[in-house]
């Protein structure tokens, strides 16, 4: 299941403005594992809130990047238009790639582990501040197992 997730943080986040998730079987039974140890753990210590995990399954992009306008208009419009599966994060068609020449460097990517699902950061190449995704649910953490 291929997801795309708006970036959000507290700075501009210029150049980092989707996320691609490509939430196959294995990273969604990695997650549900995870979020397993965390209420585990929770059950020894009810102040843990969430687990960081280093990860790398997440790509960031822009269409504007480079500003190539009819591709990057073409790609923007068919981002609006892919269907809604939860909050921020829309569902992309399986073949779906993003251009080299779009992606985005990071550093110190993450995968947040939460009661309720999972979410990635990372700190954009050359940058101080974090860029999050939008949080993956448990049901589609789930069915992506399945799958």
């Amino acid at each position: 299941m291929i997801l795309v997730s708006t970036v959000l943080s507290d700075q501009e986040t210029c150049g980092y403005d989707y996320a691609l998730i490509d939430l196959s079987p294995e990273l969604a039974r990695l997650g549900l594992r995870r979020v397993n140890i965390l209420k585990a753990q929770k059950q020894a210590d009810r102040q843990l809130d969430e687990m960081y995990f280093w990860d790398l399954h997440v790509e960031y992009f822009s269409p504007w990047k480079g500003r190539e306008a009819d591709s990057a208009d073409l790609l923007a419009e068919m981002l609006d238009k892919l269907p809604s599966v939860a909050g921020d994060l829309v569902r992309a068609p399986d073949d779906f790639a993003v251009p080299q020449n779009l992606l985005e460097r990071v550093e110190c990517s993450q995968m947040i582990t939460r009661e309720d699902g999972i979410a990635f950061i990372a700190i954009p190449k050359h940058a101080s501040y974090y860029i999050r995704t939008a949080e993956v649910p448990l049901s589609l953490l789930e069915s992506a197992a399945r799958a």
